[in-house]
């Protein structure tokens, strides 16, 4: 496992110095493996704020921004059983894997690229229990795609958030519940 991981990092084009960096904390966040994703992202977001400050320049504010987003990140990952890989999707769909590919890049499901692998991951929220594709979500997902802001990270969050317009509800409640009219209007007005 070490190896693999030092591998990994001997392969990234940076200065030795933020190599040894980087090994650093792939060190402590081993050492502490047992901690959930979410939970350690949390705690580097801590550190960071307790090594770095308050964020006094514009460079430091970024950094703690950019902590604070991977931490957001973690747990929208975790959020409605975490995800599959394309191939489990393929399975449960029962289509190919590049079935699936085809279906991402067209936008009719929703993935994000793992930034190690740079494998899509399917959040498992967006399926039901019988194994499909959960109804109404290649709808909503055809608005939210018309704004070109909005990346993997943004659509996800639109389904995971409460909304006020929407009685503080999740737009992926709603979904499930069979309330596709109520979901689509707060797309349009997110995708705005």
């Amino acid at each position: 496992m070490a190896t693999t991981i030092e591998n990994r990092i001997s392969r990234m084009h940076l200065p030795s110095r933020e190599k040894a960096v980087v090994n650093e904390l792939t060190e402590v966040m081993s050492r502490h493996a047992d901690q959930a994703p979410t939970r350690l992202a949390h705690l580097m977001n801590i550190a960071f704020g307790v090594t770095i400050g308050g964020g006094v320049s514009r460079e430091q504010k970024l950094a703690r921004a950019h902590v604070r987003g991977l931490e957001v990140r973690q747990k929208l990952v975790e959020a409605g059983g975490g995800s599959w890989s394309s191939e489990e999707v393929a399975r449960l769909l029962h289509i190919s894997k590049t079935a699936v590919l085809k279906r991402l890049a067209s936008g009719r499901l929703l993935a994000w690229r793992e930034e190690r692998l740079q494998a899509a991951r399917f959040p498992r929220w967006q399926f039901d229990d019988h194994g499909d594709v959960l109804n109404g979500l290649e709808n909503v997902l055809a608005i939210l795609n018309r704004d070109a802001r909005l990346d993997a990270w943004g659509k996800m969050l639109f389904f995971l958030q409460e909304k006020p317009g929407l009685g503080d509800r999740r737009p992926l409640d709603l979904l499930r519940a069979g309330k596709l009219n109520e979901v689509r209007l707060a797309a349009e007005a997110y995708a705005e």
